[in-house]
């Protein structure tokens, strides 16, 4: 098993407090910095697609920022290289970003899979350039914004569903070409919500597109992520790392803010590793069992301390790998 430290442990996409901090370079230069002196060698990104605004931004949200600033993909390998990163292990794109960029853009819903395809495949081949070997894929917007755009209308939503399925097997054949590894996530709020994934599956082509379960995600949505890891690991490409305490009893999934809910009990949905309530010892267990090899994306996501964030997950890491060795011991 190989971890790679995600840079989803900054939340680079709302507008809240440190914003024009997170869009500035030099702070990105400070991060892989940090990343690099915990010990990491592989990194995670979540890409959005390219568009006018990100498109200047200083920090590696998008394609066309890493262009702008380091002239190519490889020209970041070569800026990553000499930071001490080996490689960017997998890029991430998100229908959801997809979704959100939709009233710059101007691209209607009906050509919604088409401009995904091609934010994916620019990702991928970007990846190509930066040594990496997974395409991490989120192929739903939230069900609150969905249900936004089709209302109650449940064949639409149906439809929507199965032109995304047909989108994921056609960019998995696709990236295949590339040497990448097409793999999807499945987070709490979109329509796979859950053991929801298993029907999903069932429509993707399996030479081409792999199921990375989530733990967090698969917990908060009431699934037994466990289960889901025995079930998938044996066939799984690469999986997500990401920890909670956080329930849904209020049914957040539905909002357009799960990720920030407004209402409950609990305002917070993602803790570092190893401060929730997930069970990884048992997870580690599992993917030693089924002899998977793939990356671990490492992601606690959104932390509250990013420095200290960092040095978390390398403890975490660290400790997740030393109990394994003592139990076998």
């Amino acid at each position: 098993m190989k971890a790679a430290a995600s840079y989803g442990i900054v939340n680079a996409d709302t507008s809240g407090p440190g914003a024009f901090l997170r869009a500035a370079k030099w702070y990105w230069d400070e991060l892989t910095d940090m990343f690099a002196a915990a010990g990491f060698t592989s990194v995670m990104i979540p890409m959005v697609p390219n568009t006018e605004n990100v498109s200047r931004n200083g920090a590696p949200i998008c394609t066309a920022s890493v262009r702008t600033r380091f002239g190519s993909p490889a020209g970041y390998l070569e800026y990553l290289n000499d930071k001490g990163i080996e490689n960017v292990e997998a890029i991430g794109v998100s229908a959801q970003s997809m979704y959100n960029s939709l009233f710059e853009t101007g691209l209607p819903i009906e050509k919604f899979f088409d401009g995904f395809y091609d934010y994916a495949m620019d990702a991928a081949e970007a990846l190509r350039e930066l040594k990496g070997s997974t395409l991490l894929l989120s192929p739903t917007p939230g069900v609150g914004f969905l249900r936004q755009t089709f209302g109650e209308d449940e064949g639409k939503m149906d439809r929507f569903l199965k032109e995304s399925a047909q989108c994921m097997n056609r960019i998995g054949a696709d990236v295949k070409k590339l040497g990448i590894n097409a793999v999807i996530r499945n987070e709490f709020w979109t329509m796979l919500r859950g053991s929801g994934i298993d029907a999903y599956m069932g429509l993707i082509d399996p030479e081409n597109v792999s199921f990375a379960p989530d733990p967090a995600h698969l917990m908060i949505a009431g699934a037994d992520y466990l289960e889901m890891f025995r079930k998938y690991a044996d066939k799984a490409k690469a999986v997500c790392f990401t920890d909670t305490k956080f329930r849904d009893p209020d049914n957040v999934y539905k909002t357009i803010s799960p990720e920030f809910p407004q209402d409950g009990a609990t305002q917070r949905v993602y803790w570092d590793l190893g401060y929730g309530d997930v069970d990884f010892d048992e997870i580690y267990k599992i993917l030693k069992s089924a002899d998977f090899d793939g990356p671990v994306l490492l992601e606690s996501k959104y932390s509250l301390d990013i420095p200290k964030g960092i040095l978390r997950l390398r403890t975490f890491w660290n400790r997740l790998e030393k109990n394994y060795a003592k139990r076998e011991a």
